[in-house]
């Protein structure tokens, strides 16, 4: 029954060979176009099987913390990137990967214009570097000061009229009430500066913390008990992995798109070029991490693809030219062409993309189509050898 409607098919494309070459090359053609479409991925879950225990767990990690994150490595002596001007640079760059606009009147116009495309897209989930971590420090700890300050002063102005109220009830002068509201006043205010004093020597903090303050930075990042200058503390090891690097790391936002995903990561590398944001003091910025690695791949697979589809093409010409001795010999390679075309096309219609496993299945598809056609074309010439004697 299947072999009489093949025989069927077969008869109906020998009567009318210019109407269904014409039309397979047509959908060819139109393959192609479609094909040429099609976007390379190199994605988790295009090497992943996605319904297994693991990618799940990922994919509900991901939706926590993020994507896999973009390393922007700062490359140079600490040293020169902390304790100078270029930490002031670093924050303005980790400001800008975060799409943080600047509580100015200016706003996003006083920023780069990579800075502002990247406020706008807003692509990263998180990111945190050396420069934020020490500014969050320093502003946490000012903070702190602060708010003790102000609750030492409201409780030194409560024990102070504490003090007044029970000398008035003992009948003291006047000039006793004011001292001895002055006394508790002052055992309070001696509280809050112990407080300060235990902080400063702590922290080796002899002044209010600020960022630009070499002395405060360093005592905070660097390991004095190291021996060498320059040693980060080991606990600091995820921002200070050495003493020649520091890293910002971008975690991105889960849901973002492949097409979203590679413009991040080429706004993250233009504003790393950026002049504004440029260290002074010899320092680099390299920008890595998996979903970078992940598009130089994606870009690696489109470019493979010619080398794959040449490579294919002339293995299967020497062979047609080696087994046919016909005019039509390349023909089986077309129609190999033109199935690859009408496949990869079909792949552009439904949706998909370049894949690692996609690009691999190429050459075996083109062989196939090519083999199926040499056994084809064998079969009808024994047919007509055997019918030519009777």
């Amino acid at each position: 029954m299947r072999g009489n409607a093949f025989a069927r098919i077969v008869a109906a494309v020998t009567r009318r060979p210019l109407l269904v070459l014409a039309a397979t090359a047509l959908l060819a053609l139109g393959g192609a176009a479609l094909a040429l479409r099609l976007e390379p991925s190199a994605a988790t879950d295009t090497l992943v099987d996605s319904d297994s225990d693991s990618f799940k767990a990922t994919e509900r990690f991901k939706q926590d913390f993020g994507d896999e994150a973009v390393v922007v490595l700062v490359r140079g002596p600490l040293e020169n990137s902390l304790l100078t001007e270029d930490l002031g640079r670093i924050l303005g760059l980790e400001g800008c990967l975060s799409g943080n606009v600047p509580d100015n009147k200016q706003g996003l116009g006083s920023l780069p214009r990579v800075c502002r495309e990247i406020a706008e897209r807003k692509p990263a989930k998180v990111v945190f570097g050396p420069a934020t971590f020490i500014n969050t420090a320093v502003n946490g700890i000012v903070d702190e000061v602060v708010k003790r300050q102000a609750a030492s002063q409201r409780q030194a102005g409560s024990a102070a009229e504490a003090a007044r109220r029970l000398s008035r009830r003992r009948g003291d002068a006047p000039a006793e009430q004011e001292r001895l509201a002055r006394a508790a006043a002052e055992a309070v205010t001696a509280q809050f500066t112990q407080y300060v004093l235990q902080l400063g020597l702590r922290y080796g903090i002899t002044d209010i913390p600020r960022i630009d303050d070499p002395n405060f930075v360093s005592a905070m990042v660097f390991d004095s008990s190291a021996g060498d200058p320059g040693v980060p503390k080991s606990r600091f090891a995820y921002l200070f992995p050495s003493p020649n690097a520091a890293m910002i790391t971008i975690r991105l936002k889960p849901n973002l798109s492949d097409a979203e995903r590679r413009r991040a990561i080429e706004l993250f590398k233009a504003a790393t070029e950026q002049r504004e944001f440029r260290p002074q003091r010899g320092a680099k910025y390299i920008v890595t991490g998996v979903p970078v690695v992940s598009e130089g791949l994606a870009d690696a697979v489109q470019s493979s693809i010619f080398v794959l589809l040449g490579a294919a093409l002339l293995v299967m010409a020497a062979t047609l030219a080696l087994v046919f001795r016909t005019g039509l010999r390349l023909l089986p390679l077309a129609l190999a062409l033109a199935a690859a075309a009408l496949t990869f096309g079909a792949l552009s219609v439904a949706g998909g993309s370049l894949t690692m496993a996609s690009i691999a299945v190429l050459p075996v598809l083109i062989g196939l189509a090519v083999d199926y056609a040499i056994q084809f074309q064998t079969r009808v010439r024994e047919a007509e050898e055997e019918d030519g004697p009777g």
